[in-house]
């Protein structure tokens, strides 16, 4: 029922800071493991980050196309993620089955 298991993700985040690069790689990490597995997710840690490439670009922004420019600077990062999962298997749970007839009055009743 209850499984541990190592899984690699590949990510890719953006950002205007190196951080909030990273931020955007680590907030994808939950949303793609629930995805992927239909099981209970109990904990996920990361185990091992292996950047794949990080790129940095810079350009120069214009309101209107001429006025008041500003340097400005993104970054572009891809990584490996090895992550620990540690997860309850749902289909190895046997859940009994009942069936409950109820008359029209609990019917009603439970409704409220």
């Amino acid at each position: 029922m209850y499984k541990e298991l190592k899984h690699t993700l590949s990510l890719r985040g953006t950002g205007e800071s190196k951080e909030r690069a990273f931020n955007d790689v680590f907030s994808q990490i939950k949303p793609l493991v629930a995805k992927t597995f239909s099981n209970i997710v109990l904990q996920i840690e990361p185990q091992e980050v292996e950047v794949v490439s990080a790129i940095e670009t810079s350009y120069t922004e214009k309101f209107l196309g001429i006025l008041f420019p500003r340097k400005r600077i993104r970054y572009d990062i891809a990584v490996n993620i090895t992550v620990r999962l540690r997860m309850i298997d749902m289909t190895e749970i046997q859940f009994e089955k009942r069936n409950e007839e109820l008359s029209t009055v609990q019917r009603v009743l439970r409704m409220q």
